[in-house]
Parts: C-alpha cells; sequence; structure tokens
C-alpha cells in the first residue's frame, strides 16, 4: 500500500499541496487532463522550479481567464459531473464538504457563502490535488502536526481577520483533530483550502513508512525567514510479521428512535454496499435511555460514501469518525468437495501456518438443500476438512 505523510513545517495551502504532489511525480498533463471535464473556465497551469528559504521546490502557477465565485453546492455539482474516478470524485466532495463546514463554523451559519473559497483556482486545487494523489497511487495520509502563522491578520472581503490560522481554518483543523504548532509569521501559513484538502485525505498523528519518494511545493510568497513550502513524502508502511496493514475509519452513531428491526436492517445496508464490518452495540444515553451504536468499519477513502448512507438510512444528524489501523492475515478461497457437495473454504495464512474456515453461506445452502439442521452439516463438513488436509 502506498502511504504520503504530510510535512507542513510551514503550514499548507490548495496550490502548495498540488504542487508538492507534482514534485513527487504525479504527471501534471494527467492533472490537467482530468480537470478539462470539469466545465471550468479556461484556464492553464504550468510548472516552475524556485527556491524558497534555501529549498528547491515546484510552483503551480494558475492562471484563469475571467474569475468567478462557486458556492459549496455548485462546487459539488461541478465535480459530480466531472466524470472523475470514483476515489477522486469522493476525497473532492470530502473536501468541499470541510471547506463548507469550517466557514459555516466560522461565520456562524448553516449556509455559508464562499469567496476567496470558493473561487476557480480553489476548484482547480482540490480536484487537482485529488488527481494527484491517484496518479501517485496513495491509498493512505497521515499529517502529525499542522505549523500555523501568529500574529498575522489577512485582508479578506470580509475585511482584516486573524491569519494565524484564519477562523475557518482553525474550524477544520480542530474539527479534523490535527495538532497545531503555533510560530512567528508575517502572512497566512494555512489557508482554508489547504485545511479542508489536508482534513478530506489524511488522518491527525504520527506516521511510519519506508520512504520511496518525496516532493516539495511552493506558495506564491517568498518570505526572508520562513520557507514558504510543503513537504511531502510517499512511501510504504511495514507489515507486521508477514501480515497486510491497511488503514481504515470507524463511522459511528448514537441512536435512540429506531425499532429494532430498523437498526438491524441499516447494519445489513452497510454490509450490502460493501463495509468490512458493521455491528450494533447497546449503550446507555442522557436521563437513562437505552439506545444503540451502530459502527462500521470501511476504508479510509470511502468514508464520505458510508457517512450519506448512515444519514439515510437512519434518523442520526451526525455521523463520528475514528481512524482505525488494521493487520489482516493474507487470504485465498478453496473449494472443498466434500460429500454433500463443494463447499468454499477460506484460508488464511497466520504466524504459525494456515487456518481454514468453511464459508457459512454455504454450509447453510446445503443445510435447507438436504434437510438437516446447519449445525450438523457444519460439525460434519469440518471433520471431512480436517481428515483431508491432515499429512
Amino acid at each position: 500500500m502506498t502511504s504520503l505523510v504530510f510535512d507542513c513545517f510551514s503550514g499548507i495551502a490548495g496550490d502548495m499541496t498540488i504542487a508538492a504532489l507534482v514534485d513527487a511525480g504525479a504527471p501534471l498533463e494527467d492533472l490537467v487532463a482530468g480537470l478539462a471535464g470539469l466545465g471550468l473556465p479556461p484556464f492553464t497551469l504550468a510548472a516552475e522550479r524556485v527556491v524558497r528559504g534555501g529549498i528547491e521546490a515546484s510552483y503551480l502557477r494558475v492562471a484563469v481567464e475571467h474569475e468567478r465565485t462557486y458556492q459549496p453546492d455548485e462546487m459539488r455539482a461541478v465535480v459530480c459531473g466531472g466524470s472523475l474516478p470514483a476515489r477522486v470524485e469522493a476525497r473532492a466532495l470530502a473536501a468541499i464538504g470541510w471547506l463548507e463546514k469550517g466557514e459555516a463554523l466560522a461565520h456562524n451559519t448553516d449556509r455559508p457563502h464562499l469567496h476567496e473559497a470558493g473561487g476557480v483556482d480553489a476548484l482547480i486545487d482540490i480536484v487537482g490535488s485529488m488527481l494527484a494523489l491517484e496518479a501517485l497511487g496513495v491509498e493512505d495520509a497521515a499529517c502529525p502536526v499542522v505549523t500555523v502563522g501568529s500574529g498575522t491578520i489577512a485582508r479578506t472581503e470580509h475585511g482584516p481577520i486573524p491569519a494565524a490560522p484564519g477562523p475557518a481554518a482553525a474550524h477544520i483543523l480542530q474539527q479534523a483533530g490535527f495538532a497545531v504548532r503555533f510560530v512567528e509569521s508575517a502572512h497566512e501559513l494555512v489557508t482554508p483550502t489547504g485545511a479542508a484538502i489536508l482534513a478530506a485525505v489524511a488522518r491527525p498523528g504520527a506516521a511510519t513508512i519506508t520512504i520511496t519518494g518525496q516532493g516539495t511545493g511552493a506558495g506564491a510568497f517568498d518570505p526572508p525567514n520562513r520557507p514558504n513550502a510543503l513537504r511531502v513524502f510517499l512511501g510504504t508502511q511495514p507489515a507486521a510479521a508477514g501480515l497486510i496493514t491497511r488503514e481504515l475509519v470507524e463511522l459511528a452513531a448514537n441512536i435512540d428512535d429506531m425499532p429494532p428491526s430498523l437498526l438491524a436492517h441499516a447494519r445489513d445496508r452497510m454490509m450490502e454496499e460493501g463495509a468490512l464490518d458493521a455491528w450494533l452495540e447497546p449503550i446507555g444515553m442522557k436521563k437513562g435511555r437505552a439506545a444503540s451504536k451502530l459502527c462500521v468499519l470501511v476504508p479510509t477513502e470511502e468514508e464520505g460514501r458510508f457517512a450519506a448512507l448512515f444519514l439515510r438510512e437512519t434518523t442520526t444528524l451526525g455521523v463520528r469518525v475514528t481512524a482505525a489501523r488494521r493487520h489482516e492475515a493474507p487470504r485465498r478461497f478453496e473449494t472443498f468437495n466434500s460429500s454433500l457437495g463443494p463447499v468454499r473454504v477460506k484460508v488464511a495464512t497466520v504466524p504459525g501456518g494456515e487456518r481454514r474456515t468453511l464459508e457459512f453461506e454455504d454450509v447453510k445452502a446445503i443445510a435447507a438443500a438436504q434437510g438437516l439442521p446447519a449445525i450438523e452439516v457444519q460439525r460434519m463438513l469440518e471433520a471431512e476438512l480436517e481428515q483431508r488436509i491432515r499429512p
């Protein structure tokens, strides 16, 4: 699995992110081709080598023929109509969701009006970054700490605002759980677009990878006291004792106003849609109310799709997300020709050997066809399988 680590030693912005990923090896022509389907006003992208504080980096020059401002729903419509790869679309929509949430919290409204954060260049940065991650094959990303400026004032359409970081970026970093480090800076280090991209694709916290590549992206400013740049590192995660390591997310919601039958249906829908696991836990809520917690384990890139499924299939108005890492035994399926017919067997390679498990759906089908209790069929087939593989 290809992993990526964001080194936000001098903050993060949308243009720095896409430039760093291009510097790490994402072909610029692939990004331009993917962006061409969005129906944006005419634009050009050009990468050039620059130096920021003694560090060589790529700088992505974006020229837009005529500017316009998109609101969150318009941004989503552009992304959904762009014929993008599924994971690119999901990640871009997640970033737009974070951007909208940050601006909503900053302005204390459910429907924020975007200004700078809704420009054509913001959409290029968001979708272009997701296309670059896809081109690099990045399945997992992490960010140990985000450096933010202190004592900086930025001038926006709302007037002068603190930019250490700005209110929208600060809310995004807080809600996503990133650790922040404050330093003196004469300019804004973290933009809302940069924070939204980071929150959409990276988990907060430490990361361990074997480095296979790296890239550095520069911002437009070149301040004298700090390199205005972002670094990214590509690599692979060391596996644990021959196991497969995957980065996942666990989505959960506490629900106290749904009948058990509908809750069970919601859990089953999660599995039907491809969740790795889904389960219900009994919990006690305030005032002694009995309730259930619906939990779902999915790959990181599926977070947005399953969060939407929660809101569609249950009464909850919010979904919690927790990053998780899972070590998995490599597995394969074999067919066992038993005395009652063929049965699939899951073979897992675990430390010390292999473990075989009958596929229960096949056991149930045989039991129904033979008119026998499933527990009897299970025991009979397990004995036959054991006899077959015994040396």
